[in-house]
């Protein structure tokens, strides 16, 4: 019975943690937007990206179920707020392959010359649901931005000796969120600063 008990406090506190870390998306953006087609699509992005990065941290694994209800979703609401249809499809596959293409033949390159896996394909496919979400300059920024992440993640997983691989997923919507918020302000800054 204490084992029940025990498991059953573990799914509270997840299960409670879920709930305030999905408030604190929703309270982000209240914070930088106001209430629109645009929020309810971040919006949905952010609880994804929620989701995801559970999933992927408890398993490793990316699910594709997640992946397509985004699209869905986006499709949905960008029919809603009055997008053709042929925009929307236009910016499922140009804007999904602008990072996801090049970042899989990158990794192919990559496994190939250390003769290991370098990145999963769930996370190729999660920059394809960003790219269709944020446009082209902006998820290369959540891509820079998900690499720092994930390189401070992977320092803290070096001081506990832990050696094993670490899911990508958490990282990438640590970049994303980041993007989400303030990414057109630091791809200003960025623009002014080369000028």
């Amino acid at each position: 019975m204490n084992r029940n008990n025990r498991q059953n406090k573990n799914r509270m506190v997840s299960i409670t943690a879920f709930i305030i870390a999905a408030a604190g998306i929703l309270l982000s953006l209240l914070l930088q937007m106001s209430p629109g087609w645009q929020m309810a699509k971040y919006m949905v992005l952010g609880w994804l990206l929620l989701a995801i990065s559970i999933v992927d941290y408890r398993s490793m694994i990316i699910p594709d179920e997640l992946l397509l209800a985004g699209l869905v979703c986006y499709v949905l609401v960008s029919l809603l707020n009055g997008e053709p249809f042929w925009q929307i499809a236009g910016a499922i596959v140009l804007q999904g392959c602008s990072v996801s293409v090049p970042l899989l033949l990158f990794v192919l390159l990559a496994d190939r010359i250390t003769g290991r896996e370098t990145m999963g394909f769930g996370d190729i496919k999660l920059f394809f649901l960003l790219g269709v979400y944020l446009g082209v300059a902006k998820t290369w920024l959540a891509l820079f931005l998900a690499c720092i992440a994930g390189l401070i993640c992977s320092l803290g997983m070096m001081l506990k000796n832990s050696g094993e691989p670490f899911p990508f997923a958490p990282s990438i919507a640590i970049g994303a969120w980041i993007t989400v918020l303030w990414g057109q302000s630091l791809l200003e800054w960025y623009s002014g600063f080369l000028l």
